[in-house]
């Protein structure tokens, strides 16, 4: 599944985000229009954030960026010189046995919680030293918390989106190693943080689906398809 582009909302000032997403972690600019939004290239994904008034529970979202199966140890020394690294019993690189991944977690200024991960199942390789600006891929995940994960993975899969690995009823990832919605319940724990996972409005531009738009409704995932 290739995400080619995600939206985010946000009540942080876009200068603050320009300055984490264009300056630390080097994504250009690509659009930065009058209308409060902004957009950056991440590998071959764009990246956007809409401005809307803070509120009483401002947005957050997690999604993850595929970097080269073999630079986790390099691009976690270079993402740490800028950011606290998140942390979960001791340890700050996550390991997936089932999924032969190793990632690292962290957060931009909104509270969004980001992550690399290289995935070893992926010929991806570089021979070369880690560099940001060629070596972040693309965005790899969209956490996507609904009230029902079952019905909500149904939803998904009826539009072609195979389930991951595994079928679960509290996380459920679908689609596959170049890109996943991670579907988790509500009020759940995001993984190597202390955020529970709550729903925002999602854009997800998906090659071959288009847009789908993204939401909540009544605990029930509604998606608009453009």
């Amino acid at each position: 599944m290739f995400i080619d582009r995600a939206e985010f909302l946000t009540a942080e000032p876009l200068d603050r985000l320009i300055s984490f997403y264009n300056e630390t972690l080097q994504f250009p600019i690509v659009d930065e229009g009058l209308s409060g939004r902004v957009t950056f290239q991440a590998g071959y994904s764009r990246l956007t954030f809409v401005s809307v008034e803070s509120a009483e529970n401002d947005p957050y979202y997690h999604f993850a960026f595929n970097i080269p199966s073999n630079k986790l140890d390099e691009a976690k020394a270079w993402i740490s010189r800028h950011v606290q690294l998140g942390v979960e019993a001791g340890e700050d690189v996550s390991y997936s046995a089932l999924w032969n991944s190793h990632s690292v977690y962290f957060a931009d200024p909104a509270g969004n919680i980001l992550e690399l991960i290289a995935r070893h199942t992926m010929d991806n390789e570089v021979d070369r030293p880690f560099d940001a600006k060629q070596d972040v891929l693309n965005i790899s995940e969209i956490g996507l918390p609904a009230h029902h994960v079952r019905s909500a993975v149904d939803a998904l899969e009826a539009l072609g989106i195979p389930t991951y690995k595994t079928r679960d009823d509290s996380f459920n990832p679908i689609g596959d190693d170049e890109g996943l919605f991670i579907i988790r319940t509500v009020g759940g724990r995001w993984h190597f943080t202390n955020k529970t996972a709550e729903s925002f409005p999602i854009l997800a531009d998906i090659r071959g689906l288009g847009e789908l738009h993204l939401y909540e409704s009544g605990q029930q995932l509604v998606i608009e398809q453009n």
